[in-house]
């Protein structure tokens, strides 16, 4: 079966990580793309990650300064349907290359710019390296968090219980004030995920109204939806259920090492069933538990349940202690528990569960021999991806890559519709729960989508905590019970003039229920049926899953706690495991309507959580002799990669430097009065810690040394930056419970069919009677359903 790009040309000038990733995921699904290297080749080949990103391209070198290389890209160009950039802004318009010169020749193309800042004036102009703009936007102290979590920092409280006592171990990362760096290009991993999905929407687009546009995201707008549950302002923070412990600096992870030296990770912790489950000679499960989701041992997610973790942790991890990780991860699945190991990315390659549905594959490299590396992330049924070659060798087609024909005109009237954004049409209907299903539907009402919640009764306790208020905006609910036959017969009726249903229930939930694939296609052949999971299709499909556990298995938590020097694993604030999996479904679905607009032919799209963890720890990569590709390791203190990339202490708070190329070096030296020999981690410390911040930023940036302070304070002042609102980058609006509700606003910038963030997240049954009426049901049929409990409207937490 041909892949769903198969025939979409790309040319991709990107550099770093993000548009390298992107690149990588438009060939994984069919599309035919070609690399442009400057003379000399990438500068950033050899980057950790380059030997997996680059596969399944071609490359051409072109000096685009030169008129006669500059005339072929132009030529190229006008054949293409996307070109992918991440140029500091104004080079591509100082090449005559800029999206308004291109689209001026081909109408049809799609221009995708990634870069630091995007828009912001204020922003703009700095260094774009991943750490730094993350310590600038206060990304690396968000890792860490505050006492009390996102609500009291985002509203300027004191700490909350400041003398709790913590037990040693219990707060997450390295034992030392200030912020945390991490392994994972958080920034950039989600700009990909960013850019990948407007590249998608537009290419949707572009069916309808026949022209392609500019799409533009930015490392600050990744930050910004990876703080969408955090960065929240409200009237009424103090509103029932809003706030939890989940973000609180002190708050575990359910990180615990085992007595074989191994980490887990479970979580949510649950005392209960740790404590009974070690109290004897033998591992067992001893409680009588049916319903994981019943469990009356369960930890609540109100703010004052630290006091409870705090007072069980030592006695967890002691609990831990006594049996090896392997007999944890076999009792906890029996008792039904999310309980996973902590593995390496290597381990992670080396699973025969992921090899067997090629979410890690075997590759050809030019250099390495076959390369184990993450493979094809998100599926679809009827239009599966594929890796399509080994990454090029620098100008390996230069001579021989074909300069793509102009596309012939349409045969038939070109469409001149303008859409007001890119799903404009598309009804969604999300049977989601928690963060990764809601957070992909989500994605979709940002362009434009008609999305119905439906929710369940026992929905209204997690819909009133901030974590959902950070994937549920711009969404209507209807509340339905699906376990009554009237209930289920009204979202029957939704389902037969949808275009989408997404879910992340349990296959064999969605069974029982009869809202499983084969039963709502018999009722709506043409729907998109999209499922995500949490993990593999083989021996872990039926354990329960999330964010914590799935990063685990994938090696994510491994290497941002610095594992490797042995540091203790470290989940990250900013992770990309559930959203990152909403990240892939909207993704996929979008690429199943683009395919279904094109040929009729609907089909079913699948991700996973554990999928999401395995792109973000690509990195990696495993020679056929079962060595590691070598990449640089984060310290144990979780400081940095090397010397030259990391943070240091200053005299009043911290900076990070990424002096990553022989100038910076020099430079960084001739400020420093430290010999390019002798710049080691503990000279620089020394100096660092001399100066303040100010200090310290004026003479590296003088010196052409790339350098940002750590800003604590960024996520506390993004609603009241003019310019963020200027440019929709933040939103206010009016919600029912909350009064006002400030949170993130557009993270992707289309020229012809805008993003619209078209309201704040509903209230579990809000909209019910207008969705049933809008399908057909009569008020007096309405108010039957409801006093049957079939349906319900508004429900309040007060």
């Amino acid at each position: 079966m041909a892949s769903v790009l198969e025939g979409v040309r790309v040319l991709d000038l990107s550099w770093g990580i993000a548009g390298p990733v992107t690149g990588m995921l438009l060939a994984d699904h069919g599309a035919d793309v070609t690399k442009i290297e400057p003379p000399g080749g990438d500068p950033f080949r050899g980057t950790p990650g380059y030997d997996v990103w680059l596969r399944g391209r071609r490359s051409v070198v072109l000096d685009l300064k030169q008129a006669g290389d500059r005339d072929r890209f132009l030529a190229m160009a006008d054949g293409a349907d996307i070109v992918l950039e991440s140029f500091a802004p104004g080079t591509m318009a100082r090449l005559g290359l800029d999206a308004t010169t291109l689209r001026a020749r081909n109408p049809r193309l799609i221009v995708c710019s990634i870069t630091a800042y995007g828009q912001h004036a204020g922003h703009r102009g700095r260094p774009g390296y991943e750490a730094l703009v993350a310590a600038r936007l206060g990304i690396l102290d968000v890792q860490r968090s505050h006492d009390g979590g996102a609500v009291p920092y985002m509203h300027g409280e004191g700490p909350f219980l400041a003398d709790l006592e913590i037990p040693e171990g219990m707060a997450p990362g390295a034992p030392r004030p200030g912020p945390i760096f991490t392994y994972t290009p958080w920034l950039s991993m989600g700009a990909a995920f960013l850019a990948s999905t407007g590249v998608n929407a537009a290419l949707f687009a572009r069916e309808h109204t026949g022209r392609g546009q500019h799409v533009e995201t930015s490392l600050l707008q990744a930050a910004l939806s990876a703080t969408a549950s955090k960065w929240q302002r409200v009237g009424r923070p103090d509103a029932v259920g809003y706030r939890s412990w989940v973000y609180d600096r002190r708050a575990p992870k359910g990180i615990f090492r085992c007595s074989d030296g191994r980490w887990i990770q479970q979580w949510v912790p649950n005392p209960a069933f740790v404590l009974s489950s070690a109290d004897g000679e033998t591992l067992a499960e001893r409680r009588d538990i049916t319903s994981v989701r019943e469990d009356p041992d369960r930890i609540g997610p109100d703010p004052e349940s630290i006091v409870i973790l705090a007072h069980y942790f030592p006695e967890m991890a002691e609990a831990f202690a006594k049996f090896p990780s392997d007999e944890w991860v076999t009792v906890a699945a029996q008792a039904g528990v999310p309980l996973q190991p902590v593995r390496t990315p290597e381990e992670a390659l080396r699973d025969p569960a992921l090899l067997a549905e090629h979410a890690v594959v075997d590759v050809e490299h030019p250099d390495h021999g076959p390369l184990r590396q993450a493979g094809i992330l998100y599926g679809l049924s009827r239009t599966p991806g594929r890796v399509r070659g080994p990454v090029p060798r620098v100008g390996e087609h230069t001579h021989t890559a074909p300069t793509p024909e102009t596309p012939p005109a349409p045969s038939g009237p070109v469409p001149s519709v303008r859409r007001t954004s890119p799903l404009e049409g598309i009804t969604v209907l999300d049977l989601g729960f928690a963060v990764a299903g809601p957070f992909g539907t989500q994605l979709l009402a940002d362009l434009g989508a008609n999305v119905i919640k439906v929710n369940a009764f026992r929905d209204r306790w997690w819909h009133a905590q901030h974590i959902a208020y950070g994937c549920n905006r711009g969404k209507r609910s209807i509340g339905i019970d699906l376990k009554t036959p009237a209930g289920l017969a009204v979202l029957h009726r939704l389902v037969a003039s949808a275009d989408v249903v997404h879910s992340n229930m349990r296959r064999d939930a969605l069974a029982r229920l009869k809202c499983d694939e084969a039963a709502l296609r018999a009722i709506n052949p043409d729907i998109i049926y999209c499922h995500t999971r949490g993990f593999d299709r083989g021996p872990r499909s039926d354990s329960p899953g999330n964010d914590q556990t799935g990063c685990s298995l994938a090696g994510v938590t491994w290497e941002d706690g610095g594992g490797w020097d042995g540091g203790k694993p470290f989940w990250s604030l900013t992770s990309l495991g559930d959203t990152g999996n909403g990240f892939f479904s909207a993704i996929g679905v979008l690429q199943a309507l683009y395919h279904r607009a094109r040929t009729g032919e609907a089909q079913a799209v699948d991700t996973s959580i554990l999928n999401a963890g395995l792109l973000v720890a690509s990195m990696a990569a495993v020679k056929a002799d079962g060595t590691a590709l070598p990449r640089p390791r984060l310290d144990r203190m979780q400081l940095g990669l090397h010397a030259l990339y990391r943070l240091y202490e200053t005299s009043d708070g911290w900076a990070c430097v990424a002096a990553v190329t022989e100038p910076h070096r020099k430079a960084l030296a001739a400020a420093t009065g430290i010999g390019v020999d002798r710049l080691d981690a503990d000279r620089l410390a020394s100096w660092f810690q001399e100066r303040s911040g100010r200090e310290v930023r004026a003479l590296l940036d003088t010196a052409g040394v790339p350098v940002e302070l750590c800003d604590d304070e960024f996520g506390r002042g993004v609603f009241d930056d003019p310019e963020m609102l200027s440019h929709e980058l933040v939103v206010r609006q009016q919600h029912p419970k909350l009064g006002s509700f400030e949170h993130f606003g557009k993270t992707i910038r289309f020229s012809d069919t805008p993003q619209h963030i078209w309201g704040p997240p509903p209230v579990c049954g809000q909209h019910t009677r207008e969705i049933m009426r809008e399908h057909g049901f009569a008020d007096t049929d309405i108010d039957g359903l409801v006093a049957a409990e079939a349906v319900f409207e508004e429900h309040w937490v007060e």
